[in-house]
C-alpha cells in the first residue's frame, strides 16, 4: 500500500489513558474529576508511537490529525497542540485538524479539504482510527482507506463488514506501507 498523507485520530489512537488503554473510551479522562485537572499526566503514547510516526515522515509523507473534540474550535486547537508538545509529537506533523460537531461525516470534510489542498487524490490517503463509525466508517464513506485499531469498546456494525481492514497499532502500518 503506497500513500503520500496518512490522517490520525488522537486520542485512542496515538495515546489513551494509562489507567485504561483501550478498554474504556478514552474521554473518561478528561471528565473525571480525579484527573480531568491534569489529564495530560494520566495519558501515555500508543507503543512506538514516536518512532513510527518519524519512519513515516522521513519517507515523505504527510502526518495529519483528525480528531474530534466537544468545545470550541479555539479551545480544542490548543489542547490539541498542549498534547502534541506534551508527547514531543508536534515537529512529526503536517497539521492537526479539530472537528468540533458529533457528525462523523465531518472528519471525512475535513480530509477531502486537505487533500483538495496538498492537490491529493483519495487513493493518495489513508485514516487510521480507534472509532468504527467517526474514524473508519467515515473515511470510507468518503471513498478514502481506513485502518481500524482493534480495541474492545469501539461499537462495529453487525455483521462485522467484510471489508474492514485493521492492526492493532500504529506501528503495524510501516509493515503495510510501502
Amino acid at each position: 500500500m503506497k500513500k503520500k498523507i496518512i490522517f490520525l485520530d488522537a486520542d485512542g489512537t496515538l495515546w489513551y489513558p494509562k489507567k485504561t488503554k483501550r478498554t474504556e473510551k478514552p474521554h473518561w479522562v478528561y471528565h473525571d474529576p480525579l484527573t480531568k485537572d491534569n489529564y495530560l499526566e494520566h495519558l501515555t503514547l500508543a507503543p512506538k508511537v514516536r518512532r513510527t510516526l518519524k519512519v513515516l515522515k522521513d519517507r515523505g509523507i504527510y502526518l495529519v490529525i483528525v480528531s474530534a473534540h466537544p468545545h470550541t474550535q479555539e479551545i480544542a486547537q490548543a489542547e490539541m497542540k498542549e498534547k502534541l508538545d506534551y508527547f514531543q509529537l508536534t515537529e512529526l506533523f503536517y497539521s492537526y485538524q479539530i472537528s468540533i460537531s458529533s457528525d462523523p461525516a465531518d472528519k471525512a470534510i475535513i480530509i477531502m479539504n486537505m487533500l483538495e489542498a496538498l492537490d491529493l487524490k483519495k487513493d493518495d490517503a489513508l485514516m487510521v482510527g480507534d472509532s468504527y463509525l467517526y474514524d473508519y466508517k467515515a473515511a470510507k464513506d468518503a471513498g478514502v482507506d481506513a485502518l481500524f485499531i482493534e480495541n474492545p469498546v469501539s461499537e462495529i456494525s453487525e455483521p462485522r463488514p467484510n471489508d474492514l481492514k485493521s492492526v492493532k497499532e500504529i506501528s503495524d502500518l510501516l509493515d503495510i506501507l510501502e
